[in-house]
């Protein structure tokens, strides 16, 4: 890490500390004895595969909103969660690009267990459901 005052590059920690999900470290520059703060928060690189063939980088946000969207009356504390389970799952999965179509299944799990109507919600959606028959069997396989 390089001090902001002088760019010498040897810095030390003198504190760490976890706050929300980043990392708060207080550092003292070597060179000049000048102290300062960084955050530090895990970045991952993963990507999206459409189903049309386009790859985007993965947002978490996408999938909050649309868990959001299926649960009409859900508290969005509840959702952030689901959806945090969702993108640890995809994590653990350590391959990329991921699927929508596997995205999608990981929701569906979480949505299941959760809330029942949001789930058949979802499901119309992500599976394309526009038969009765086929509502009829996600159905069944919510009961």
């Amino acid at each position: 890490m390089h001090c902001p005052y002088c760019s010498h590059a040897d810095t030390k920690v003198l504190e760490s500390r976890l706050v929300q999900e980043s990392l708060r470290r207080r550092r003292e520059c070597e060179n000049c004895s000048n102290r300062f703060t960084t955050y530090e928060r895990a970045v991952f690189r993963v990507s999206v595969l459409k189903k049309d063939g386009r790859e985007e980088p993965f947002q978490f946000e996408k999938i909050k909103i649309s868990m959001l969207k299926a649960c009409s009356k859900a508290d969005e504390a509840d959702i952030e969660g689901l959806a945090k389970r969702v993108e640890q799952k995809i994590l653990l999965r350590h391959h990329n690009p991921v699927k929508t179509t596997e995205i999608g299944k990981l929701v569906l799990r979480e949505l299941r267990k959760f809330d029942k109507m949001a789930y058949l919600r979802f499901a119309s959606i992500h599976k394309a459901i526009e038969d009765p028959k086929m509502l009829e069997k996600e159905l069944l396989v919510v009961a």
